[in-house]
């Protein structure tokens, strides 16, 4: 059994949790919080449970990074799991809503494969210094677009 690696992202949004989900299911709206290029194929509008597109993104080394997303849980206003398969590795991102006061806590949690070696000794490294930096800088952006007064 594949060992994974779990880390859990948080951040509390001043808009309801209808609010929230709404915005997070229509995933083509993605690339107006990813900290880097994104975009989404063959998307459905605001998804649910069973849909599935494609995710472009940037990673080191390779500018359009594709991966197929399938929408496996998809529970308003509460849970949206997506999960892409990529070298026979399952990846998995588990975003949860929460009512916190007038606003929504916000639960992103990032599921994957622990990377072998020589890209384990590093990992910690990257983790550090580029996937949660990274992670939190959309979070915040995400925050910052639901925030403000343009229509979402």
């Amino acid at each position: 059994m594949t060992k994974r690696v779990t880390e859990n992202f948080t951040i509390t949004i001043d808009r309801s949790p209808d609010e929230v989900f709404d915005y997070l299911t229509d995933v083509a709206k993605h690339a107006e919080w990813s900290p880097k290029p994104f975009r989404v194929e063959g998307s459905p509008g605001k998804v649910k449970a069973g849909d599935t597109f494609a995710s472009v993104g940037t990673i080191p080394g390779d500018k359009n990074h594709r991966n197929e997303v399938e929408v496996t849980d998809c529970v308003r206003p509460r849970r949206l799991v997506l999960e892409a398969d990529e070298k026979d590795e399952r990846f998995i991102n588990i975003f949860e809503l929460e009512a916190e006061g007038t606003g929504t806590r916000l639960t992103r949690t990032m599921d994957a494969p622990k990377p072998g070696f020589p890209l384990s000794a590093v990992f910690p490294l990257l983790m550090a210094t580029f996937i949660r930096p990274d992670v939190n800088k959309g979070l915040r952006n995400l925050k910052a677009r639901l925030e403000s007064d343009a229509p979402h």
